[in-house]
């Protein structure tokens, strides 16, 4: 059998790694990628639903999925700034 060793009551044997406290990525890039990403999202939805809805529909579709991203984004944020209290 092998010898186990017991440990004291006082002390831990390893100490879990803490979770890094700062973002990996600024907020400024950040609002940058998604600035760019809901753009890019409208102008592909657009080029989709124009031609088959007409304007009207197109730029509706467009505006309603680029301004998704954006509340995809900030809801991400309040989670986590709740989840951090």
């Amino acid at each position: 059998m092998a010898n186990k060793k017991k440990l004291k009551s006082g002390k831990q044997s390893k100490s879990l790694p803490s979770l890094p406290v700062e973002p990996w990525i600024s907020m400024r890039n950040g609002t940058l990628i998604i600035t760019l990403t809901s753009i890019g999202m409208a102008i592909l939805t657009a080029t989709q639903v124009i031609p088959a809805k007409g304007w009207g529909a197109g730029l509706l579709w467009s505006l309603l999925f680029g301004g998704l991203i954006w509340a995809i984004f900030f809801g991400l944020i309040t989670v986590n700034r709740f989840l951090k209290r």
